[in-house]
């Protein structure tokens, strides 16, 4: 059950590293750099928001689009409007560097458009993954995914008190850690212990030394009495 915990919280770590990433680069490639789309390689993905290709692409299909690349009649591509929104139809007819398109659900043609305008081919589809990616970009569904992520983490890494799950290996490195750390504070404690005695003795030795002067000095005091004593006798 721990492996599999653990195992759970790796996959959980890296879909959330992985989105994190993905989002951040995102956000610097369009919004910082001022770039079409992010791409990785030459490839980035689009969300298919309208029906016009089907039965091709459907609604909420993910496309992936190559950059930079060559283009023929009946390539699908992805290009922009005149109004400078993404449209993803086929090529029916090129001519002077203009190309005609049409939506294969579409029943007319659209305006002749520069083929400059074309960011990319389409190469191949996710069935539904688009409305993935889109929730994915919002910054409230990230929190979400955040918050939630993180705390599916610390679920499965802590015990019912809210303790790290170890494992053998790391309980006995913590026990060892904890006997050192205990050898450490009785050492310390036999230490001070020894530094008080060592200050006691000598504070004793001290009051000895004090002791032992103030009786040096009552007995020459005694000596000079019984002296003025003997000669007071002899004068009498």
């Amino acid at each position: 059950m721990r492996i599999v915990k653990k195992i759970l919280m790796i996959i959980v770590t890296f879909f959330l590293v992985l989105l994190l990433i993905f989002n951040a680069y995102n956000f610097i490639s369009v919004k910082i750099l001022k770039k079409d789309v992010a791409s990785v390689g030459g490839y980035t993905l689009l969300e298919v928001v309208t029906g016009s290709m089907e039965p091709t692409i459907h609604i909420g299909d993910l496309i992936v689009i190559q950059l930079d690349t060559s283009y023929e009649v009946n390539d699908i591509v992805t290009f922009y409007d005149v109004d400078g929104s993404f449209v993803t139809h086929r090529i029916k007819a090129i001519e002077n560097n203009q190309m005609i398109t049409k939506g294969d659900n579409n029943n007319t043609e659209d305006e002749p458009i520069s083929l400059d305008k074309i960011v990319g081919k389409y190469q191949f589809k996710i069935t539904g993954a688009g409305k993935i990616l889109s929730a994915f970009k919002s910054p409230l569904t990230m929190f979400l995914i955040l918050v939630i992520g993180l705390l599916f983490c610390y679920l499965v890494s802590t015990d019912k008190e809210g303790r790290p799950i170890l494992t053998e290996e790391e309980k006995e490195w913590q026990e060892f850690q904890n006997l050192k750390k205990k050898k450490g504070k009785k050492e310390e404690k036999i230490e001070n212990e020894k530094e008080w005695i060592e200050k006691k003795i000598e504070s004793l030795f001290q009051t000895k030394r004090e002791v032992n002067n103030q009786i040096r000095a009552l007995l020459e005091k005694k000596k000079e009495l019984e002296k003025e004593s003997k000669l007071s006798d002899k004068e009498n």
